[in-house]
């Protein structure tokens, strides 16, 4: 005996084989008119060549560096004053993250000098540029441009990337129309960097300095009055022999050898205070200095050409479609439609050739 056919769901096997047919034909409508779709393509690709070469170019300049801890300088000071029963924190193990760096550079505080600075453009320039010109930014007054010309820099010009999770190393990228301006300005990056170390170390060195030389007064001060009563106690008993005397002659004897102790580390802690006030500016590990670039950024091109090449590939397939669907429609004439826009079209056509 035969199996019965298998039945099918209403409408499910013809809807199937219009999928089909329907892919089918798409693929061939595409074979067909291969050089519509083509020559799309190549227009696409021509046009986006050309928005290329005639878009500025763009130079990165790229430098690198390690911020270093803070020496633990404070260890000292954070030792003597524990003598005292005084606690200073986290004073003796302060660090700077590599994030705190990296938004530094994004501050006013090093972005307003270079802001209001010029800079040398090349490209034959005989003077320098002032940087908000060069940037094409504009502002009601002075203030106003140099806002807006900080806001460039912070959105357009500047890039930082951390490692944070390995070494800890700051990436910083310029990128500008100028292969000059962009090394320009990574230095004067660079020496906002350092100037930070300085005046943010010496401050603090000064700061402990002031701390540890008005208590160095007021230790001496403490060490004289101990001598001072020893010595009229050794003069008001010249024979110290009984256990009374002389259990009474250690208590001022081990009063002056504390207080001298606390004289002689308060007096070495001041003076290599005054030697970090002068000499100690952490620097930063520079891994990679800024450099001249010498070839123009290619990244954005070849951005501009794949976007080209899709966006032709889409309107040739667009415009074939349209045109098989425009002549299926014209030569069923099923849609009364039809003739009104033909219609209507060449009512257009020739009113504009009148």
């Amino acid at each position: 005996m035969t199996e019965p056919a298998a039945r099918h769901p209403p409408g499910e096997e013809p809807r199937a084989k219009d999928d089909a047919v329907s892919l089918l034909g798409f693929v061939a409508i595409l074979l067909r008119e291969r050089r519509v779709v083509i020559a799309f393509t190549a227009a696409g690709l021509v046009a986006s060549l050309a928005i290329a070469l005639l878009r500025a170019r763009t130079y990165t300049t790229v430098f690198s560096f390690l911020p270093q801890g803070q020496e633990q300088t404070a260890g000292g000071l954070a030792s003597l004053a524990g003598q005292f029963g005084i606690s200073l924190g986290n004073l003796g193990s302060l660090s700077e993250s590599p994030h705190l760096y990296a938004d530094l550079l994004l501050t006013r505080e090093v972005l307003a000098p270079i802001a209001a600075d010029s800079f040398d453009v090349g490209a034959g320039a005989s003077t320098r540029v002032p940087l908000p010109k060069f940037l094409r930014v504009r502002g009601k007054n002075a203030p106003a441009m140099l806002e807006n010309t900080m806001r460039a820099l912070r959105k357009n010009v500047i890039s930082t990337t951390v490692a944070s999770r390995t070494t800890g190393m700051v990436t910083v990228r310029v990128r500008t129309r100028s292969a000059q301006a962009s090394e320009e300005i990574a230095e004067r990056l660079l020496e906002g960097l350092n100037h930070f170390n300085l005046v943010t170390r010496q401050s603090r060195a000064r700061q402990e300095r002031v701390f540890t030389e008005a208590r160095l007064v007021d230790a001496r001060a403490s060490l004289r009055s101990a001598e001072d009563a020893l010595q009229r106690f050794l003069q008001s008993n010249r024979e110290s022999t009984t256990p009374a005397l002389t259990f009474e002659r250690d208590r001022f004897q081990r009063e002056v050898t504390f207080q001298q102790q606390i004289v002689t580390s308060l007096a070495q802690q001041y003076e290599e205070n005054r030697i970090r006030e002068v000499r100690d500016t952490p620097v930063i590990t520079v891994i990679e200095r800024p450099n001249l670039a010498v070839f123009p950024d290619p990244g954005l091109r070849v951005v501009i050409l794949i976007l080209g090449f899709l966006a032709g590939l889409f309107i040739g397939v667009l415009a074939v479609m349209a045109r098989d669907a425009w002549t299926r429609e014209r030569a069923s004439g099923s849609n009364p439609a039809l003739p009104l826009l033909v219609g209507e079209w060449k009512r257009i056509r020739g009113v504009a050739g009148s």
